[in-house]
């Protein structure tokens, strides 16, 4: 009889899952990236001055905030765009795949669309 030599190659694989939240920092270094934080910059300070001015004129006066019709509705507007942007950037933050995503849709179109006009 011949003697057979047998090789037994036993490979193993480990699997480690973590909750670890990987952050997209890239984006930011991106042109869409650096106009969304301009964006979410400039709707801050707008909606910080027109909330300081509406607080201010309406405590001076007597009269109720009939007055501010106006400057109420552009602080609704102010308001509605800076937690979009604040959304949409949040969203670019934590998903790899969003920034990309959102930047090829028609989304980004109609948004800025409606929120200069």
């Amino acid at each position: 009889m011949s003697a057979h030599q047998v090789t037994v190659t036993r490979t193993t694989t480990s699997v480690h899952t973590t909750s670890a939240i990987l952050l997209n920092i890239g984006y930011f270094k991106t042109i869409p990236g650096i106009l969304k934080v301009l964006q979410l910059a400039i709707s801050i300070i707008v909606v910080g001055i027109l909330g300081n001015y509406i607080w201010t004129t309406a405590s001076s006066r007597y009269t109720a905030y009939q007055v501010f019709v106006t400057e109420l509705y552009l602080l609704l507007i102010a308001t509605t765009a800076l937690i979009a942007t604040f959304c949409l950037t949040l969203s670019c933050l934590v998903s790899i795949a969003t920034g990309t995503i959102i930047a090829k849709t028609i989304f980004e179109v109609i948004y800025h669309f409606t929120i200069t006009r």
